[in-house]
């Protein structure tokens, strides 16, 4: 009996001290990293769309690179195509460290927008400018098994007008 009043009055009283989504929005806004990183994954996890801007201002951010790395991981959690793919592209493009861009690269698989061009143009910057890194490698390998490299078909060779008659 003492258990069920103990829990008739912690339940409400955990529920006073919950933030709302506002004031996890506003968290990411904070100077201390681990307030942003938190407000990051429950923003996440929560799917937030109204989230989505205020993420990749993160993302493009000055911040630590945990921050960004939490902002990235959120992003690639919405279950929205379109903005946050261009979003993660834009600060792929952008970053210097590659423990961003590899959780940037697993968020736009995580996101399966696969008809976006974003994609394709983040897939092939990081292939040309960041594939030395063996864990950058190795995602954009399993990107490559759901996104194939489109192959041009050879440009038939053009006959001189003088050929033709």
């Amino acid at each position: 009996m003492k258990k069920l009043a103990l829990l008739c009055f912690l339940i409400p009283a955990v529920a006073l001290f919950a933030k709302s989504k506002d004031e996890y929005l506003n968290d990411l806004k904070s100077s201390d990293d681990a307030t942003a990183i938190a407000a990051a994954q429950y923003l996440g996890n929560d799917g937030a769309k109204d989230a989505i801007e205020p993420l990749g201002e993160l993302l493009k951010s000055n911040r630590s690179a945990g921050v960004r790395i939490a902002a990235a991981a959120a992003l690639g959690r919405m279950d929205t195509k379109g903005r946050p793919t261009t979003i993660l592209r834009e600060a792929l493009e952008a970053d210097p460290d590659n423990q961003v861009i590899y959780t940037e690269l697993l968020a736009l698989l995580n996101l399966k927008d696969l008809d976006n061009a974003d994609l394709t143009r983040a897939v092939e910057f990081a292939e040309q400018n960041k594939s030395s890194d063996l864990f950058i490698g190795d995602i954009i390998a399993r990107i490559r098994k759901v996104v194939p490299k489109k192959v041009e078909a050879p440009k038939a060779e053009e006959k001189p007008a003088d050929a033709a008659q």
